[in-house]
């Protein structure tokens, strides 16, 4: 079993990810039941952070949630994870479209620090850091639009490609070009350049989406 211990707060989100681990790396194969009374006695916690979680990962799009049939597990595949990027690049392009004219240098400067951060982990071999600043990074550009609605539905899968990577990882030129990519964008920000900097989130995001489906299809 694994225990799970902590604040509500904390221990809803360990059990989410866990559960998402869980289910990306094959314990729950596609279309198991999750039943509730089973999950909390596997993760050591009461109901309530198990359904809180099954919510999330409902959102993420990894489990389905029909009524009186319960919860269960649905395939992830590469027409899914193409689809997830489809409507990531889709939004990402329009938030740095719209937030550009936000841009203070301020906060210039915190995504500049963001970026320094990845290519400082990325560099010493660290992709767990390296991830969390990505996720950051981007964080940071896309809340700039002021669209929370837009931000939700972008932000839920940033914890489901970060699983994804966990389990299948990136080419070997994969982390230089996120480098690449990433300083090409910040250019395109400190010179206010909207036509480049839409232009670099979707062929950033594009390349994201190539690299995971080429890894995914290496392991299969």
């Amino acid at each position: 079993m694994n225990a799970i211990n902590g604040s509500n707060e904390a221990t809803y989100s360990r059990v989410r990810d866990q559960l998402r681990q869980d289910i990306i790396t094959g314990v729950f194969e596609p279309g198991v039941r999750l039943r509730i009374q089973e999950l909390s006695n596997r993760y050591e916690v009461s109901q309530m952070p198990i359904r809180e979680a099954l919510q999330q990962l409902q959102g993420e799009g990894l489990i389905t949630l029909l009524p009186q049939k319960g919860a269960s597990v649905r395939k992830i595949d590469q027409k899914f994870v193409e689809n997830m990027y489809d409507i990531r690049i889709a939004i990402e392009t329009m938030l740095v479209s719209r937030g550009i004219d936000n841009l203070s240098n301020r906060e210039l400067g915190l995504i500049e620090e963001h970026q320094a951060q990845y290519e400082a982990y990325a560099t010493a071999g660290n992709m767990e850091g390296a991830l969390t600043a990505n996720t950051l990074m981007h964080h940071r550009i896309n809340q700039l639009a002021e669209n929370p609605e837009a931000l939700d539905i972008i932000n839920r899968h940033w914890g489901l490609i970060a699983s994804l990577r966990s389990k299948f990882g990136f080419s070997q030129q994969r982390v230089q070009s996120i480098i690449e990519d990433h300083r090409g964008i910040l250019e395109a920000l400190r010179n206010r350049d909207k036509e480049q900097a839409v232009r670099l989130t979707r062929d950033h995001a594009t390349k994201a989406k190539i690299d995971l489906l080429e890894q995914m299809s290496n392991q299969t």
